[in-house]
């Protein structure tokens, strides 16, 4: 399998991008985006990377070649600073939250898949940090937002018109004073995990056949007794849905949780540390990398992943500059 993966630093304003082969990062190319990119996703069809871009609130459209290099990219104005970004299933819409501008925009695609400007903005998400698409085995699809400040994650319907309105079933809510931050979904047994910034405790919730969303169980990511800052950042699963890990950034440490088989339930196994203050990561499409970037290091770190225990080992690093903290791997064909 060949991969690429794409790193964004706001700080130095370059997207990075490294061959993923041999248990390796090998530098492919460093494109400048004229501002301080940050979040970045790939389009469904794997044919371009949107790259957020402040102060001038924009989103880049970088059209991906057969290697993985970027092209020569088309900007679309944004509403507000993006936090996070998806698409939907289709490659048709193109989603943004904004965490300081306390909303979510909605901006179409043309038929290429560039992004134009947004059609619908949604306000008072009070601290919207993600959004992440659900789609249904019938092929409906929502949107979930996580709103920080609002200790709830707010379910749109997307309807025939294109435009996000209020889920019929209601929102989901977390503890006060939680944080709701990063979203992740299993890939094969319904269950939504939510990673909490502020008290840095992971929720597991299940989708029911009905659409409810139901809250299951909710652990700490902190190692016993921990007593130091909280500061939840990122999360995401193996491809087969065996593993999950989070990242907080006071202790530089990554979590391992393994998921369990029969009823989904999470069982903390190990704490690693990583890049000091981690504040993105990704896992590559094999499962057997975890790839992680830190605010307060120079270097992209490149861990395995023993595919028996989901341990960490470190590999290599990779100067990226100080600052990094978007983390997107492509599997190309």
């Amino acid at each position: 399998m060949q991969q690429v993966v794409y790193v964004a630093n706001p700080v130095s304003g370059f997207i990075h991008v490294f061959q993923l082969k041999d248990h390796e990062l090998v530098p492919l190319q460093e494109v400048q985006t004229g501002g301080e990119v940050q979040p970045l996703v790939i389009s469904p069809d794997k044919r371009w990377l949107y790259a957020g871009v402040r102060p001038d609130f924009k989103v880049l459209s970088y059209p991906i070649a057969a290697d993985g290099r970027l092209g020569t990219p088309v900007s679309a104005p944004l509403v507000g600073s993006a936090s996070h970004t998806c698409t939907d299933a289709r490659g048709k819409l193109f989603f943004a939250a904004s965490y300081a501008f306390d909303h979510v925009s909605v901006s179409p695609m043309d038929a290429a898949g560039r992004v134009l400007a947004p059609h619908q903005r949604i306000d008072q998400l009070m601290a919207a940090h993600s959004v992440t698409l659900l789609t249904t085995e019938q092929g409906e699809q929502e949107l979930l937002v996580a709103c920080l400040k609002n200790d709830a994650i707010r379910r749109f319907a997307l309807n025939e018109q294109n435009r996000l309105e209020p889920h019929p079933l209601g929102d989901i809510h977390t503890a006060t004073g939680a944080g709701p931050r990063h979203l992740a979904l299993h890939p094969t047994n319904g269950d939504l995990y939510c990673l909490n910034e502020l008290d840095c405790t992971l929720n597991r919730y299940h989708r029911e056949a009905d659409g409810c969303i139901s809250a299951r169980e909710s652990l700490d990511i902190m190692p016993a007794g921990y007593e130091g800052e909280r500061w939840g950042a990122d999360i995401h699963l193996t491809p087969n849905g065996r593993y999950l890990y989070t990242c907080e950034r006071a202790s530089s440490l990554l979590t391992l949780f393994e998921v369990d088989e029969e009823d989904g339930k999470l069982t903390a196994l190990a704490h690693f540390p990583t890049e000091p203050c981690p504040r993105g990561f990704a896992i590559d499409h094999s499962g057997h990398y975890l790839v992680v970037t830190g605010q307060e290091s120079q270097d992209l770190a490149l861990h395995s992943i023993a595919p028996e225990t989901g341990s960490l080992t470190l590999l290599s690093r990779q100067p990226v500059g100080r600052g990094a903290m978007w983390v997107r791997v492509l599997a190309l064909e």
